[in-house]
């Protein structure tokens, strides 16, 4: 695929995720400044004591946003000194692209593809935290699930995918770093990806036998297996053999700048929340399912998985700059970005802002042990001092 005007993107991209209502109040305190990865120190860290509001922007009701569901409805946001005040857009990225960029929203908490295309583009978005990772699935018919484990299985095939999902992009770039050719098969090329207009197009396809597979997110392949005629033939994280990033947290250079203190608030109260879902599943399963309206056998079945579902999606906090770095790269070299500089990414990341929160939840006490594993895990995900 070519590289998409910003007028491009907003004809194609799709409207998939989100959301989350709104709260308010109260105080906090500082973090440490000890860092392996970005350097905290040339930061202004301190929290301060009076609430502060943060303006998030949204796209309808998802739990993919589970620790901001979450962190709301346990008041995490008004413990911290947070307000937070959201704005749901009907019109998906092409709209929720521009409020991030001119500063009418402050957070967009999902969709590492806009920001790296905007960035592209010359916007000055910044990177500082993560949201989902990994959380792609590969559909094809029952009869063909166990048939793709090599690159060689792919020789001949048509994916179809659609814009926003990132796990055809992370596939397509394996499978072109395996020494496949990309492109229309007519032209003498191994794989062919089409894109398409929604998960639900892509599932059609796979049962008409107009494609042999194609790449879903957001927990869609509960649905996608329901008519019995598809299933999930395997998740992109376990093809490549690592986890990739999915839905970023996003912020304009403004924001990144002049809110620093409510942005570290918005960390550590999105950490606690995250300290929820992974220790309380029977009450963060509730709070979702009360959020998003889905009845609770898909809520379960997306968030922690269940029977022979295992669920895509992997609710993670973390920036994951390495990642996003190599991903960036990806896209460029998948032809998703004209821009080749590939270090121009690394001007728009950051990590000190998680890793303040996550230094002063460990300094808290509570739930140290969480922290600071969560910890560990910076340490080798946020290497380049970003």
């Amino acid at each position: 695929m070519a590289e998409f005007s910003r007028r491009q993107f907003i004809r194609i991209a799709g409207s998939t995720v989100l959301a989350a209502g709104a709260l308010a109040s109260f105080g906090s305190l500082a973090g440490c400044t000890t860092s392996k990865g970005a350097d905290t120190k040339k930061f202004d860290n301190t929290i301060k004591t009076e609430t502060e509001t943060l303006n998030l922007v949204l796209l309808g009701k998802d739990a993919k946003i589970a620790c901001i569901i979450v962190a709301i409805k346990k008041g995490f946001y008004e413990e911290e000194g947070l307000n937070i005040q959201t704005q749901t857009v009907s019109g998906g990225f092409p709209e929720a692209m521009p409020a991030l960029s001119n500063g009418s929203a402050d957070v967009l908490p999902f969709g590492s593809i806009p920001t790296c295309t905007y960035v592209g583009q010359g916007d000055d978005l910044v990177i500082f935290g993560g949201t989902v990772t990994d959380g792609s699935e590969c559909i094809t018919l029952i009869e063909n699930k166990d048939n793709y484990k090599k690159a060689e299985d792919f020789k001949g095939k048509r994916i179809g995918c659609f814009r926003m999902e990132t796990g055809h992009m992370v596939t397509k770039s394996w499978l072109r770093k395996q020494g496949l050719k990309i492109g229309p098969l007519e032209e003498g090329n191994d794989v062919e990806f089409i894109l398409l207009e929604s998960s639900a197009a892509e599932v059609a396809a796979v049962e008409k036998g107009e494609i042999d597979m194609c790449f879903v997110n957001s927990g869609y392949g509960v649905n996608a297996v329901k008519t019995g005629k598809c299933a999930v033939a395997f998740r992109p994280n376990e093809l490549i053999g690592h986890e990739f990033p999915c839905c970023r947290q996003s912020t304009n250079r403004k924001a990144f700048e002049e809110k620093r203190s409510a942005l570290i608030k918005f960390e550590i109260a999105n950490l606690r929340a995250l300290q929820v879902i992974e220790n309380d599943h029977t009450a963060t399963l509730q709070m979702i399912q009360e959020y998003s309206g889905q009845d609770a056998d898909y809520v379960e079945k997306i968030t922690y998985g269940k029977d022979d579902y295992v669920a895509a999606m992997k609710f993670e906090m973390d920036p994951c700059t390495d990642a996003v770095v190599d991903f960036y790269a990806d896209m460029i070299d998948n032809g998703d970005i004209e821009n080749k500089d590939k270090d121009l990414i690394k001007k728009h990341l950051d990590s000190s802002i998680y890793k303040v929160a996550l230094d002063t939840l460990i300094e808290r006490g509570q739930n140290k042990d969480f922290y600071n594993g969560l910890l560990t895990k910076y340490n080798k995900q946020n290497t380049l001092g970003l």
